[in-house]
């Protein structure tokens, strides 16, 4: 009888625990170019939706970045003089066409610490020029999941 009750309760509980251990198990096992890929898929779509990426996205843009860099930008906006380029594009604009054009470089990773580049590729212009933005993107492991902890530019193409 005391068998029959465990098994029963395994079979009961277990199914119910296997969504949030294999939901974990995916947020941990991102590669850093997943997760700056994401990010900047995330961030970009807000942009273009007219809104706020950090107030509207907030909670689901803290598991792609550093609560370091989230301080930093929140001290940054909080300045009297503002912030004068956007933190995570090192752009004063941005073009609409970078949501979907988005590529990242394999990760140069070193222990606990990655970078990547990410570059956004803009709409074609008049003479077939495109406004493009290569980002150099520092990650790093932080509870277990790859997160992105600095943006500088690192090439900006015309």
């Amino acid at each position: 009888m005391k068998y029959a009750i465990v098994i029963t309760l395994t079979f009961l509980v277990v199914p119910g625990l296997l969504p949030r251990a294999a939901f974990g198990q995916a947020q941990t096992s991102m590669t850093p170019e997943d997760t700056a890929r994401k990010f900047y898929e995330l961030y970009l779509h807000s942009l273009n939706a007219q809104e706020e990426p950090l107030k509207k996205q907030r909670a689901e843009l803290s598991k792609l970045v550093t609560q370091r860099l989230i301080r930093s930008y929140d001290r940054a906006s909080k300045r009297e003089e503002g912030i004068n380029a956007d933190f995570f594009l090192d752009a004063q604009d941005w073009d609409a066409a970078w949501e979907k054009n988005i590529s990242v470089s394999k990760a140069v990773i070193q222990g606990g610490v990655a970078t990547v580049t990410v570059t956004l590729t803009g709409a074609k212009t008049e003479g077939n020029k495109t406004w493009d933005n290569k980002l150099k993107v520092g990650l790093i492991k932080e509870g277990g999941a790859w997160k992105i902890n600095t943006v500088n530019r690192h090439l900006n193409v015309t």
